[in-house]
């Protein structure tokens, strides 16, 4: 008895030791926003599941953030296989299966192409846990002032938890849902980025 009373001791102990406290970096959303908003750009990698209600299927994904460009690049996305977009939210363009295509309006034309909604064209903010300020939103913030819900332009957003990048409280899941459709998004990485486009892999 003395020795499971010992080794129950032990595990609690231990327990305890590994308790990690979650990530904050004592800023609310609004100055994490403006610290967000003065890097050159930023790096994004992660997985991402979709269930559309009629079909699920996972991949793994790249963000790549600039001031006046994006990269998307999806790969291992079964029944669509991998694609790419790039350019700006007005005008960008989608690569897929050796083929390219215009997108003049962005979010339509992929919903067109897909069969489901990508609202790339708030993805930016809701990726590093920020409402899009051009649209109304009702949000959640906790304790620590970091965003764990979202409704924002029909959708609605659920931050699972955060870890500190580069002193900043950045999501690690972000659950998303409009009405059938279910996103499930897992940063592995962030890094900010100072180099153009161009000369990243």
């Amino acid at each position: 008895m003395k020795t499971a009373g010992l080794l129950l001791a032990v595990v609690l102990a231990l327990t305890a030791c590994a308790h990690v406290p979650p990530a904050s970096d004592g800023l609310d959303l609004a100055a994490r926003r403006t610290r967000l908003a003065a890097l050159p750009g930023w790096d994004m990698r992660g997985r991402i599941a979709i269930d559309t209600g009629e079909r699920a299927f996972q991949a793994r994904f790249r963000w790549l953030e600039q001031p006046d460009s994006l990269k998307l690049t999806v790969r291992g996305l079964l029944g669509a296989g991998s694609f790419e977009i790039s350019g700006n939210e007005d005008a960008l363009t989608l690569r897929a299966r050796g083929e390219s295509w215009s997108l003049t309006d962005p979010e339509g034309d992929l919903s067109a192409r897909f069969g489901w909604w990508l609202p790339v064209g708030s993805l930016d903010t809701w990726l590093i846990g920020l409402p899009d300020e051009r649209y109304e939103a009702r949000t959640r913030v906790d304790g620590s002032g970091r965003l764990v819900a979202l409704e924002q332009r029909l959708w609605t957003l659920e931050y699972g938890n955060y870890r500190l990048a580069e002193a900043l409280a950045l999501p690690r899941t972000i659950d998303l849902q409009h009405g059938s459709l279910r996103l499930r998004l897992t940063v592995d990485t962030w890094n900010p980025v100072a180099a153009p486009t161009s000369a990243l892999n």
